[in-house]
């Protein structure tokens, strides 16, 4: 009887170790680790902000929601290139399965810190990803890089901007030389307003705490309107370019679709939160098994123009029919 018992107990448990070995591969293939994402930007201002919640919607969309499929790092350089270095080599360290890096300095801070690494970047809102060294190519990026660029075209841009101020003699514009992303804007519009016939005065900003002095100068030379191109250091401050603004009033022009909501008058470009989404979308590329420098860099979808009535009002202007048709309000 004893001898009964012991058989029967050694059979239940070698039938209950059999069990726990077919199911436990299956526990573990149903609970995988987290992927893990690290997201940077240069600066805490709603155009960045915009672009990573863009992003974070698309992950989100796709089934990549921080908590329960991913985990996410933050971190934000509050301006300082130094700090943006620093981040990306503490990135490096982490080993993420993904980085997105938003804005040209964080990009570019990232992408130097990569070198030897290889992880997968997919960075969002640089301007110029080629002039900025980021990737050698647009169509085919190469390495372990990719995203979306925010720049809209200047061409475009200066076009809206004279039908909206068909009076405009003097343009200003607002920039830092030391950002990358400026550097082809500026470019383009000095060739522009050549050819338009608008004398292009230039006014730059090291540091947002230059800003005011730098709009300051343009008031000075009495300039028609102000444009500001998608330069981090300028839209950080773009709440002391529009004060100034309206106490001269001087209208700003943009091609950062969110300074309309600020109080910008009007700008032609994508909206940053697009941009975002998009980022996220290749971002999940990647993440599901995609190699970055195979997929080109590209565009928000949809290029748009973007006005402000309000600040019309306060500047004593009266947008044309054929603006007012084809613009969204803010």
């Amino acid at each position: 009887m004893y001898i009964k018992l012991r058989i029967k107990i050694a059979v239940f448990s070698a039938i209950i170790f059999a069990s726990s070995t077919l199911l436990f591969p299956s526990f573990l293939s149903a609970n995988p680790p987290l992927k893990t994402i690290a997201i940077t930007q240069i600066v805490d201002h709603p155009s960045a902000n915009a672009v990573r919640e863009g992003v974070l919607a698309a992950l989100k969309d796709k089934g990549y929601e921080e908590g329960k499929t991913i985990t996410l790092i933050y971190e934000n350089a509050q301006g300082n290139p130094v700090t943006a270095s620093q981040i990306a080599q503490k990135f490096m360290a982490l080993k993420p399965d993904l980085i997105i890096p938003i804005t040209t300095p964080s990009t570019q801070a990232v992408v130097k810190a990569n070198e030897g690494y290889a992880l997968p970047i997919v960075f969002a809102a640089v301007t110029d990803p080629v002039a900025s060294g980021v990737v050698d190519s647009l169509t085919h990026p190469g390495g372990s890089v990719t995203g979306v660029t925010d720049a809209a075209p200047i061409k475009r841009q200066i076009d809206v901007f004279k039908q909206a101020l068909p009076h405009i003699k003097t343009l200003g514009i607002l920039y830092n030389p030391g950002d990358n992303s400026s550097a082809t804007p500026v470019k383009e519009a000095r060739e522009l307003a050549k050819e338009e016939g608008v004398a292009l005065i230039e006014a730059t900003a090291f540091k947002s705490s230059d800003v005011s002095a730098a709009m300051q100068q343009l008031v000075g030379k009495g300039v028609d309107a102000v444009f500001v191109p998608l330069d981090n250091t300028i839209l950080s401050a773009m709440n002391a370019v529009l004060k100034i603004a309206f106490q001269y009033k001087i209208p700003i022009v943009s091609s950062d679709s969110d300074s309309v909501a600020q109080g910008a008058l009007i700008s032609s470009g994508y909206t940053h939160f697009d941009t975002g989404y998009r980022a996220g979308e290749i971002a999940v590329q990647v993440l599901e098994g995609d190699n970055p420098g195979d997929i080109s860099v590209e565009s928000a979808q949809s290029l748009n123009i973007y006005i402000n009535k309000k600040s019309a009002q306060k500047l004593n202007i009266t947008f044309p029919e054929a603006i007012l048709k084809t613009a969204k309000e803010m």
